[in-house]
């Protein structure tokens, strides 16, 4: 049974901004303009005809919250201590996030990213109208999880575990999910040499996807054929 879409939103957007980790921030890109986000943002722009500002507060080794065994050795502050500052402040109509790879590697448990994600999700929902883009986790090789010291409480089953929840999330509070690991997963060669990045193909693959999702659930991209 086919089943329609639902419009998540039919207005242009003018401002993104992304929390995150290294991936988010865009390691191991060759440019600027190779970076995942940036990608998705040219992607935009083409299509609604209208420029985008972009607020990249990703950070290298950040986590989602204080309540996991890995916060004292990740980069500060977390995603739950900065959320203001480095999204909700900045007032965006679109926000990408992603967490739950170094969540899961540095040992926080499944029950306490679920509640801390739900929290940074209603904070934002509470303080401004944005549009919500929620990204699984990133696929890497599997010598990565268990190679760094204090880093290697994860593995493959344990990151599709993290990927549910993050799925379950954003059923529940109606954002747009965009699954980018199925797109990466398996598929070594779009991958960096440090086994965790992606290199400017792995990056392309994470922007198309992210993209999709935008796509499939937002009229506003439309204006190009109008």
């Amino acid at each position: 049974m086919l089943i329609k879409q639902i419009d998540m939103r039919a207005r242009p957007v003018k401002k993104i901004a992304a929390l995150g980790d290294s991936i988010t921030w865009g390691m191991s890109a060759s440019s600027d303009n190779d970076r995942w986000i940036n990608l998705v943002v040219s992607m935009i722009e083409y299509y609604q005809k209208e420029k985008v500002e972009l607020i990249n507060q990703g950070i290298c080794g950040n986590i989602l919250t204080t309540n996991s065994p890995a916060y004292e050795m990740s980069a500060k502050p977390s995603g739950m201590e900065r959320v203001y500052a480095d999204i909700i402040s900045n007032k965006p109509d679109m926000v990408f996030l992603a967490y739950g790879l170094n969540d899961s590697r540095g040992g926080t448990s499944p029950d306490v990213f679920r509640k801390e994600y739900q929290k940074l999700i209603e904070m934002i929902l509470k303080e401004i109208d944005a549009t919500i883009v929620v990204l699984n986790t990133y696929y890497m090789h599997e010598e990565f999880y268990k190679s760094c010291e204090g880093w290697n409480k994860s593995s493959y089953s344990i990151t599709e575990e993290f990927n549910l929840i993050i799925k379950q999330l954003a059923e529940k509070n109606d954002l747009i999910y965009a699954d980018i690991y199925s797109a990466q997963a398996g598929v070594d060669w779009i991958v960096s040499d440090d086994h965790c990045h992606p290199n400017d193909l792995g990056h392309r693959i994470i922007a198309n996807k992210v993209f999709e999702a935008i796509v499939r659930n937002c009229s506003f991209l439309n204006n190009n054929n109008q």
